[in-house]
């Protein structure tokens, strides 16, 4: 907060709060815990997951398919004969084929991730299905990749049946359809244009005895390819006549013309190629290069962009790469290719080495080696710098805050996210450039220092800390806090701190958003459950990430994954404030403390002026950015008036009544609306005027069961912009279902678990109860099993913890306790293959039953 009461306590502060063992040796002092887990109404599972606590409902034909929502998320499981964990449903008899029957519309986009993807043992394609006329079924489109995601986008509004095949092995996965979004990787997909039956291929010198097998498997009809030249491209021809050992793999599949059924074949091929020998490069001969793609390849899914006004703000910069912002978290991920290009040399301040992961203490390697928490390591540290500045116009994963900012990594954090507050002060200390026990400090200190970590109180000399750091110039932000509370976080709440609240994609505060005095600013933070705008993924806020072996140990690969919670709100305002001293390098603490109360750099929310919600509004970077030119004397650039509508697509679900959307104006001068109007038939209404908010309900009475979409056209005197709108006439058996879930009462410290239990479901909501609590401190974590591997919580099965997922408030066990509530679904990954790599999926569950298979 910029001005605060002071408050001093003694404090073990961490971005999970500390507190003492769960367990207790007086079984007298023993009490009940309850509560519930809601799922979003768009969330859905695989009738036929191994599970063997599930009941299973058949799904492997177009005649069996199993119905489904649209938009959806939904999780499910998929095997060949043999193949993935013991003991489960389908080991021996395999489930290779899920059929999902739904109303499509045109455009929208079906999304397949794959949990487990290995090219040499797990591969999963997507194949999409449409009823004819005559009863018959045909396949007019797949994605038969050999990565992580497989993308198809829908031809025409109809009924559809999606296919998730195991092509090879097993492995959880997520499938998710979402409106009006284009594919922005060039996929294997029949509906793009190549040559049937050529194969362009590139491989290395030890790859020649298998090209050569291949080749005669294949019936090569190339002459020059007898010569397997390693160095270059080549043309390989199949002779697409020939029987080959491809045919197994078309079980269930009936090509609607020819030419789909030879481009199958071609691209089955490719897969075995790419398959049989490392380092084999093959593609289909392209006849047309794909259409034009967004950049950042995740930048669709980034409404916590647009809703701050960045890319007008990006019209007057994209940063400077002098302008510092020291990250103090658990450390970054240096070879993500997201982030290489923008971290600079930081240090790890985790001094005890029971905890700090890396084998030593304090030392100038600040790298993530992971926090060991529940689920697999969570990578926060990469997380919060890749809002801030992830690598953007690269063709990779997301968009950052500011293109150029350079990102300080110091490390704080060690295992379980722990950190005591006497390395996080030498940590600030190290970031402003001032004498800590490092006995080093940068050759350029840092301009903002964030923290996306906190706690209920903090010892004495801190608040001299943070004065001492204002006074050098250095603007300190923190996150608020995820406990749903008025009682004050620390740093948060110290003087000279900008304490930063979250809200959700209808600009609303999140649920779990702490509030009060002290909330200087809001900004995007997302929220793990609702699909407003219907993109098929959850509102959460994309960021850079990574994955491991096991816990904490050699890390394999890149990934980008969605997270909710103050500790993602707090990024975006440093973030801003980088963008606002690229433009004026002069900028204080308290240049932005009175541009933030004069109320120039916000859209002000709630009640006018200071609330206990949202502090002084919602960061605006145009805004931000412009009053900080003017600040620093200069004239800012003055956008034309432009209609910015958010969010920018609608969902309403299967229950959903009514939604806000905000109209605005993203530049300067006169913008006002002159008409409103939708081709829905009347299913959609509205209440507002003229810019600002608008509440959008619909009205299912009059629509018969099914899928239907409008497009709400807004006009102004200088644009038009077009909404999509989609909604679902309910089904009354379609509810949000996540599948059966596992619910863990874990040791806060140890991470142990201490206690299980198993959700009771009525009406979509997961109830769930312990008996028989010792005194103590718990977290607790919820999820399904659907490999049934004994692990909760692994890509492609459902998650949620209390009271966020990013970070889990501690629960205080001193009598019975009930009430607690939080949101599971399914989250979706976005895999780096920088350099070629192939990475398979490791095991990043927790188990069960302290470690054991729960008993069947």
């Amino acid at each position: 907060m910029l001005l605060k009461n002071k408050v001093f306590l003694v404090f073990l502060i961490a971005a999970s709060l500390s507190g003492c063992n769960g367990s207790s040796d007086d079984d007298s002092s023993n009490f009940s815990l309850s509560g519930r887990i809601l799922v979003a109404s768009n969330t859905a599972k695989d009738d036929d997951v191994n599970d063997v606590n599930a009941q299973v409902v058949p799904n492997d034909s177009v005649y069996t398919a199993q119905r489904i929502p649209n938009p959806v998320i939904l999780g499910g499981y998929v095997n060949e004969p043999g193949a993935g964990p013991p003991n489960g449903v389908f080991k021996s008899v395999g489930d290779p084929d899920d059929f999902f029957e739904v109303d499509l519309r045109a455009g929208q986009t079906i999304s397949l991730f794959v949990a487990d993807q290995n090219t040499r043992s797990n591969d999963l394609d997507l194949g999409l299905h449409q009823l004819n006329n005559d009863g018959t079924v045909d396949i007019i489109n797949a994605s038969v990749g050999y990565g992580n995601t497989e993308i198809l986008t829908v031809p025409a509004d109809g009924r559809y049946f999606v296919q998730v095949q195991a092509h090879q092995g097993a492995s959880n996965y997520v499938l998710s359809i979402g409106q009006n979004l284009t594919a922005t990787s060039h996929h294997m997909r029949l509906s793009e244009k190549f040559v049937p039956g050529e194969v362009v291929v590139r491989f290395p010198p030890d790859c020649v005895p298998q090209m050569q097998s291949l080749a005669a498997t294949f019936g090569t009809k190339t002459p020059s390819f007898d010569n397997f030249d390693t160095s270059r491209n080549q043309l390989l021809s199949l002779d697409l006549n020939q029987p080959r050992i491809l045919a197994a793999n078309n079980h269930h599949k009936r090509f609607a013309t020819p030419e789909l059924r030879s481009k199958h074949e071609t691209l089955m091929a490719i897969k075995a190629l790419r398959k049989s020998c490392d380092g084999i490069k093959a593609s289909p001969n392209y006849l047309l290069q794909a259409l034009r793609e967004p950049n950042d390849e995740l930048y669709r899914y980034q409404w916590n962009l647009t809703q701050m006004n960045l890319p007008q703000a990006w019209d007057i910069t994209i940063g400077d790469p002098s302008v510092i912002v020291a990250v103090v978290d658990t450390g970054v991920l240096f070879d993500h290719p997201d982030l290489r290009g923008n971290i600079i040399q930081g240090y790890d301040f985790v001094n005890n080495i029971l905890v700090s992961l890396d084998g030593d203490g304090r030392d100038p390697d600040p790298s993530d080696p992971g926090d060991q928490l529940p689920g697999g390591s969570s990578f926060h540290g990469s997380h919060v710098a890749g809002t801030v500045a992830a690598l953007t116009n690269n063709n990779e994963g997301i968009a950052g805050i500011s293109w150029l900012t350079k990102i300080m990594p110091l490390r704080v954090l060690g295992q379980g996210g722990v950190g005591t507050v006497y390395d996080i002060e030498q940590a600030m200390l190290y970031a402003a450039g001032l004498p800590n026990d490092s006995r080093t400090v940068p050759a350029q200190r840092a301009d903002i220092i964030n923290f996306s970590l906190g706690g209920p109180a903090v010892y004495a000399g801190f608040q001299q800390l943070m004065t001492d750091i204002y006074n050098a110039g250095v603007m300190v932000v923190a996150a608020a806090g995820n406990e749903n509370t008025d009682t004050p976080t620390y740093p948060a709440a110290l003087d000279g701190v900008i304490a930063v609240s979250a809200v959700d994609i209808n600009r609303q505060r999140a649920s779990y958003s702490n509030f009060g005095a002290y909330i200087d600013v809001a900004a995007p933070g997302g929220d793990n459950t609702p699909d407003i705008n219907g993109d098929g993924k959850p509102d959460s806020i994309f960021s850079t990430v990574g994955y491991e072996i096991g816990y904490g140990v050699q890390m394999i690969g890149f990934t980008y994954e969605m997270s909710a919670g103050t500790s993602m709100a707090a990024p975006h305002v440093a973030g801003v404030l980088s963008l606002m001293k690229a433009v004026n390098p002069a900028l204080t603490p308290a240049d932005f403390d009175n541009l933030l109360k004069s109320g120039k750099i916000t859209d002000d929310l709630g009640p006018t002026g200071h609330d206990y919600d949202f502090g002084y509004g919602l960061i605006n970077a145009q805004k931000a950015v412009s009053a900080a030119i003017e600040l620093g004397g200069g004239i800012a650039p003055q956008p034309a008036p432009q209609l910015l509508v958010n969010p920018s697509s609608l969902n309403f679900g299967l229950s959903r009544t009514s939604v806000t959307l905000t109209l605005s104006n993203g530049g300067n001068g006169d913008l006002y609306i002159k008409d409103i109007s939708d081709d829905s038939g009347g299913f959609l209404s509205w209440e507002g005027s003229d810019l600002g908010n608008y509440t959008l309900s619909v009205d299912r009475s009059r629509l018969n069961t099914g899928t239907f979409t409008a497009t709400l056209t807004i006009t102004s005197n200088v644009n038009t912009v077009k909404v999509p709108v989609i909604l679902q006439v309910g089904d009354p058996n379609i509810t949000g279902d996540a599948g059966i879930h596992y619910i863990l009462l874990l040791d806060p410290d140890t991470l142990r678990t201490v206690d299980e239990t198993q959700a009771t479901v009525k009406d979509g909501v997961y109830r769930f109860g312990f008996n028989n609590v010792p005194t103590g401190k718990y977290i607790i974590f919820a999820g399904s099993d659907f490999n049934n591997d004994g692990f909760i919580c692994e890509v492609g099965e459902a998650c949620g913890a209390f009271s966020t997922l990013d970070r889990p408030t501690r629960i205080d066990i001193t009598g019975n306790r009930g009430g607690i509530e939080f949101s599971t679904g399914f989250n979706v990954n976005f895999f780096s293959t920088a350099a070629g790599v192939e990475i398979p999926r490791p095991q990043q569950g927790f188990a069960r039953s302290m470690g054991h298979q729960v008993s069947r």
